[in-house]
C-alpha cells in the first residue's frame, strides 16, 4: 500500500486508480465487509481522470451516477461518461454510453448541455497541473 501511496502522489495515474477501486470496494481480499471511503475515492479517481485515463473516467462517471449528490452529481456523471465513452472502445465505451443514457434521462435538456458543453471544453491534465484538493473536472477550452 505504501509504494501504491507514493506512485499515487508522484502523479501515476494508473496507482491513481487503483486507489480509487481500493477505497470504494466495501469488501476485503476474504469478501468480508469493511468501510469504503468514497470521498477518497472520488479523490484518486478524478486525479486519474484528470490526467486522462479512461477506465477511471468511467469509473468516476460510474460513482457519481450512482450516488449523485444533487442534479450536479448527474451532470459531472454525465461529462466523465462522454469522455470515457469518447476514449474507450469494446465493452468499457459499452458501459460508458449505456451509464450515459441513465444518468442523462435523470436530467433536463438545459443540464445535459452543460455536461454535453463541459465534455467539449475538457482537456487532459498532466499531474503537476491537478490539484489534489480539486472537487471536480477542471474545463479549459482547447
Amino acid at each position: 500500500m505504501k509504494q501504491l501511496l507514493l506512485a499515487a502522489n508522484d502523479g501515476d495515474a494508473g496507482a491513481q486508480y487503483n486507489l480509487g477501486v481500493f477505497f470504494a470496494n466495501p469488501l476485503d481480499d476474504n469478501n468480508h465487509p469493511i468501510a469504503s471511503d468514497r470521498a477518497a475515492s472520488i479523490k484518486w479517481l478524478l486525479e486519474a481522470a484528470q490526467q486522462g485515463l479512461p477506465r477511471a473516467q468511467l469509473k468516476l462517471a460510474e460513482a457519481y451516477a450512482h450516488q449523485p449528490v444533487g442534479p450536479e452529481g448527474y451532470v459531472k456523471a454525465c461529462t466523465w461518461f462522454l469522455l470515457a465513452a469518447a476514449n474507450s472502445s469494446g465493452t468499457h465505451q459499452q458501459r460508458a454510453r449505456s451509464g450515459y443514457a441513465q444518468a442523462a434521462s435523470k436530467l433536463t435538456p438545459a443540464r445535459i448541455a452543460t455536461a454535453t458543453a463541459r465534455a467539449r471544453a475538457w482537456k487532459p491534465q498532466s499531474h503537476d497541473k491537478v490539484s489534489s484538493t480539486s472537487k471536480g473536472p477542471v474545463w479549459r477550452m482547447r
